[in-house]
């Protein structure tokens, strides 16, 4: 991709973003990004075959932004349990700031539901395994079999992919809330008495990389 063309793919990625952002996928038009990034609609086709690709790569840029600031959460030394709470802290509040028109446009597309939560997966199991890995490493949380624990994580929201369920911060919030105290308490063992060094820091990590973002 020669440098123009670069420019033209980032300006359309970006303008598309800022446009699903505020109206939803169902409401933009390949017309209204193409106009929005200063291009032609034929331009626009020469990178993204069509609206739901440019979606995609949108909602992949945005995943593998939050993934790298995670990770970096993920990486400083905090214990296994407050990484985890700092981790559930950052999703929930992306989650909160979503725009809720295109949280019910992506249910309504199953298509796009489907594609979204393959690319979500395959990072979020790669975080899971990085905490779990390194706290039964340092004797933080008791041995756990890492393969079957990373699927059940994984599959465990799965339960609650509803939209009206997740349409409201209250049930989101407490969902949250419910299944950190499980795994806290109940699967990976009960760290009362473990020092939560970090776990204030963690948190307003968590919290300053997703206002920022």
């Amino acid at each position: 991709m020669t440098g123009q063309s670069k420019i033209k793919h980032n300006r359309l990625i970006k303008k598309a973003e800022d446009l699903f952002l505020k109206y939803g996928y169902s409401r933009v038009s390949v017309d209204q990004i193409a106009f929005e990034a200063g291009v032609s609609k034929m331009t626009l086709y020469k990178h993204f075959h069509s609206k739901e690709n440019l979606f995609i790569e949108v909602m992949k840029n945005q995943a593998e932004y939050h993934y790298k600031i995670i990770m970096e959460i993920i990486n400083k030394n905090y214990h296994a349990i407050e990484k985890v709470e700092a981790f559930y802290t950052y999703l929930h509040q992306l989650a909160v700031q979503f725009p809720p028109i295109l949280t019910r446009d992506i249910f309504e597309h199953p298509s796009l539901m489907e594609q979204i939560k393959d690319i979500k997966i395959a990072m979020a199991e790669n975080m899971w395994r990085c905490i779990l890995e390194d706290g039964i490493k340092k004797g933080e949380i008791r041995p756990l079999d890492v393969d079957f624990v990373c699927q059940l994580l994984l599959g465990l929201p799965q339960v609650f992919m509803n939209v009206d369920y997740f349409d409201e911060e209250t049930k989101m919030s407490e969902f949250i809330k419910k299944l950190f105290d499980f795994m806290k308490y109940g699967m990976l063992g009960d760290v009362r008495d473990h020092k939560s060094t970090g776990i204030k820091e963690g948190i307003e990590d968590a919290g300053k990389y997703t206002h920022e973002g």
